[in-house]
């Protein structure tokens, strides 16, 4: 594919991934979580950990037998067909745009909090277009930048663990089920947008140093540090505040630090952290979402022209149309509508990669291929993956689950459209097994 280059190094893969886990969602969610589950969101942070490491593995399974540009779009396609990689490729962009408008309006929350100023949407479009410029100069820079951010922002996280859990009272655990295990399990389909970035090394298949060995490793490798971190952080932020006075917080864990500790610094030192956090976030959102819409264009499910790459090898016109979506998007949603509805799209695009890997299962175990999982009884693992994400889905907020319902109806009529023209046309796709057969 001329452009792309595989320059993405482990670590550096690792780094984009991890920073598109651990960021924003911990920093804001989390006090939502708590307030619908209590204590048991620290149950309901290993709950949505394990949900992540079923869906993770699927898509490890996939990444090792289609290393390609495009993520799930890609590995519903070549699995399951056309419509499937439509409506996953379709179903994960607009997950990915509105997710990033919410992440941005989180820095804008910050950033105007701590100035004193006001208008954090105008804050939150000015992110976006200096993130957009990093990705333009291509993914090198991208990553470089994804490394350092993640450094200071695991810190800053360790900071707040370490300096809370001297102030952590056992009796803010009790009772454990204040909400009962509905709570805990509507808390964790909430914070799961914390994990939702465990695929987005997936999206640079084509950019990445030996990719059927790197992507798995940094997938599985990513959910496990966000875990461990996210329980040590949730069980700190339950114990050192009444959880319900976090319920509606935009900045639960500076506000928690501070009813603790009382210590002005510290609270200033994790809102700095929350918008060092939305700043790595939001870059690899952009550097996914790019990817996935330039590989829909390459296949021509998407306008050809968004497929361009500039002289830094990025995909710049899918970067310059992804940047307007999510700026456009962030000033026309409210920020608990847009994360209920990102989680509500991201599980349903999570979903369809695990019916991916059910099938990738029987079709290399009958034509005698080996897999990444050279186990008996792997099979169960994206079932489980299947099953699990429709559970989280039902606990969302009957408006999401409404609005993704109708999405899935717009992006259906609309690949019939496209189809119909593509066979008036006499259009096939683009971008087949590495071979060009047509334009759009």
């Amino acid at each position: 594919m001329e452009g792309l280059k595989r320059s993405v190094t482990f670590w550096e893969a690792l780094s984009i991934n991890v920073s598109a886990i651990i960021g924003a969602g911990i920093f804001t969610v989390s006090g939502v979580a708590a307030g619908l589950a209590g204590p048991s969101s620290v149950l309901a942070v290993i709950v949505g950990a394990l949900i992540a490491i079923f869906t993770g593995m699927s898509f490890a399974e996939l990444a090792h037998m289609y290393a390609r540009e495009g993520g799930n779009y890609e590995y519903s396609r070549e699995v399951l067909g056309s419509y499937a990689g439509y409506i996953a490729g379709f179903i994960w962009i607009i997950a990915t745009i509105v997710s990033g408008a919410a992440v941005a309006l989180s820095f804008g929350g910050y950033f105007t909090s701590i100035l004193n100023i006001a208008s954090p949407e105008v804050i939150a479009a000015l992110l976006i277009l200096i993130l957009a410029i990093i990705n333009y100069f291509g993914v090198k820079h991208s990553a470089r930048l994804a490394t350092i951010l993640i450094t200071i922002n695991i810190a800053i996280l360790i900071l707040f663990a370490v300096a809370g859990i001297f102030f952590v009272k056992l009796s803010n655990f009790t009772p454990f089920f204040p909400k009962g295990i509905s709570g805990m399990l509507a808390s964790s389909a909430f914070i799961f947008f914390a994990y939702t970035g465990f695929a987005r090394v997936t999206m640079l298949g084509e950019e990445i140093e030996e990719p059927k060995k790197t992507i798995p490793r940094v997938i599985i490798l990513s959910i496990a540090i966000s875990a461990m971190i996210y329980i040590l952080v949730m069980f700190v932020l339950i114990g050192v505040i009444p959880y319900a006075q976090i319920d509606n917080s935009k900045s639960p864990l500076a506000q928690a630090i501070f009813y603790a500790t009382h210590n002005a610094a510290l609270e200033y030192t994790i809102s700095v952290g929350a918008m060092i956090a939305t700043i790595n976030v939001d870059l690899a959102m952009i550097l996914g979402l790019s990817r996935v819409v330039f590989a829909m264009a390459r296949d021509n499910d998407l306008p050809k022209s968004l497929a361009k790459i500039n002289k830094y090898g990025a995909p710049s016109t899918a970067i310059l149309f992804s940047t307007i979506i999510m700026i456009l998007t962030i000033f026309t949603i409210s920020f608990k509508n847009i994360i209920s509805f990102s989680n509500a799209a991201a599980l349903t695009s999570y979903a369809i990669a695990n019916l991916a890997a059910i099938k990738l299962v029987f079709m290399r175990r009958k034509n005698k291929r080996s897999m990444l999982f050279e186990y008996r009884y792997f099979i169960a693992i994206p079932i489980l993956g299947f099953v699990l994400t429709l559970m989280l889905l039902s606990f969302l907020t009957k408006l999401s689950i409404i609005l993704t319902f109708w999405t899935l109806i717009v992006i259906t009529f609309y690949y019939v459209l496209l189809r119909a023209e593509r066979e008036r046309l006499g259009i096939k796709s683009v971008y087949k097994k590495g071979k060009k057969k047509s334009n759009w």
